[in-house]
Formats: C-alpha cells, structure tokens, sequence
C-alpha cells in the first residue's frame, strides 16, 4: 500500500514545473547580465579597473552564481534521463564559447567556464547518483556547504574555513593545467569566467539534496508553483540569455565608449 500510494506523488514530481525555480533562475541570470554590463564598462574598457573587486561586487557575483548553480542541482532529477545528453551539450556550448573568445576577444579568453562545469557536474551526477541518494538530504546539504567554504579559496592555494582555519596547499598541484577544471591553476592562468568544480560542486550539490530535503518533507507544491511575473519567463530562456547576453553587452558598451 505504502508504494502505491507513494509512486503517483514520484511521478508528479518529475513531471511538473517548479515557476518559483524558474524565477530564481530568472533573477540570476538578469544578476549575471548587469553584472557583466558593467565589467565591460568598468573593467574592460578601463572606466574602474578595480570594480570587480570591491566587497559589494563579489557579494553579487558569487552569490547570484551560487543560487544559480544551486537550483541547476535542486532540477537535476527532472531531467535524470537525458543527464548524459544534456551534460555533453553544456560541454560542446562552453568549448564554442572558448573558440569564440580565443578569436575575438584573446584578453578576456574563457577557460573552463560555467557552461563547461554545469556540463561536468551533470555528468557526474549522473555517475555517482546510485551512491548519492543514499546520503541523507540534511547530511548532503552540510556536505555541500562544507565543500563550497572549505574550497572556496583553493585557487589561491588555500583550504579551509574562512575566518577560522587555512592549510597551504602543496604548490606542486597547481604545476600543470591539467588540474585546473578541478580548482588547482597554474600561477600563470587567466579566465575571464572560471569555474572549477571544487568549489562549485558544492553548490550544485546543495541544490541536488535541497531538493531531496523538500520532496522527503511533501513540501514540493505549494509555493514552489508560484509564478513571478517576468522572471518566470526569463528562468525558462536562462541558456540562450547566457549565451547571447555578453555579445549584446560588449557591442552596446564599445557602440557608445569604443
């Protein structure tokens, strides 16, 4: 009686449309695309340098991403079947975009961006998912925290806790660039838009056990089904915003200051 009664509800969730995840998405990537505006007026046209890296800029930057990234992991499980699909499309995407940056901006070249981590972290989700949803939701969401603070500096050579505890890490694993995608770049490296996996796994998989947490509490109704005028709509196009948004930026921005 307990499976009959539970398959309908595991059904329905894999088959309906979250509008408030949509409007997350929305608001983020609306985030990403005035955030990126005003780095091509301040950074790379040389109006203030410096803007990206005042308090309030990284506040923003890091976490509209985070959030983003986050419910990337909560909708995973809708999309389980086509993980394998979907992951290689984000892969081949980043790649284009990296050929596009190589040949036409060579100063703000894109290495292992977030297309090629949102490609990579659905992949491995995919792999370790029989092993993951046996990981209690609330356990899985500290373990995801955990990772993205603990790593949250590790391009710079450093694990731990913020404010509380870092260990060097050996600089001979940052000696080759074949680290990189995991966290570790070479002193050398440069990318306009860089997202390893460690720490941002952490994130994504926060947002995957967030999602277990609501499900095992019948809490995936209600408000998540709210629809937020425009920014519902926007989280539906997020991809193709992403893809066209800096084209669009960057031309505005060198029309009236190149």
């Amino acid at each position: 009686m307990e499976t009959m009664a539970t398959k309908p509800r595991q059904q329905a969730t894999t088959t309906e449309r979250y509008h408030l995840v949509d409007a997350l998405r929305g608001l983020c990537i609306s985030g990403v695309v005035l955030y990126h505006l005003l780095y091509d007026i301040y950074h790379v046209y040389g109006r203030n340098p410096e803007w990206g890296q005042q308090l309030y800029c990284r506040i923003w930057q890091e976490g509209t991403c985070f959030v983003f990234i986050a419910m990337a992991g909560f909708v995973w499980r809708l999309g389980s079947k086509s993980s394998l699909r979907r992951g290689l499309e984000l892969n081949l995407l980043g790649l284009v975009i990296t050929l596009i940056t190589i040949l036409f901006i060579p100063s703000e070249t894109i290495w292992f961006g977030i297309l090629n981590f949102m490609g990579c972290a659905t992949l491995l989700m995919g792999l370790c998912q029989r092993w993951a949803c046996k990981l209690p939701p609330v356990w899985g969401m500290l373990c995801g925290l955990l990772v993205f603070w603990t790593c949250f500096e590790l391009d710079n050579g450093l694990w731990g806790l913020p404010g509380l505890f870092a260990i060097a890490v050996p600089e001979a694993w940052y000696s080759t660039n074949w680290l990189t995608p995991l966290g570790l770049p070479p002193a050398d490296f440069y990318s306009s838009d860089y997202f390893p996996l460690l720490p941002w796994l952490g994130a994504y998989f926060f947002g995957y056990y967030l999602y277990a947490f609501l499900q095992a509490k019948d809490c995936l109704g209600g408000i998540l089904h709210w629809r937020v005028p425009l920014f519902s709509r926007l989280g539906l196009r997020s991809l193709e915003i992403y893809l066209l948004h800096q084209p669009v930026c960057f031309g505005l921005v060198t029309l009236f200051l190149g």
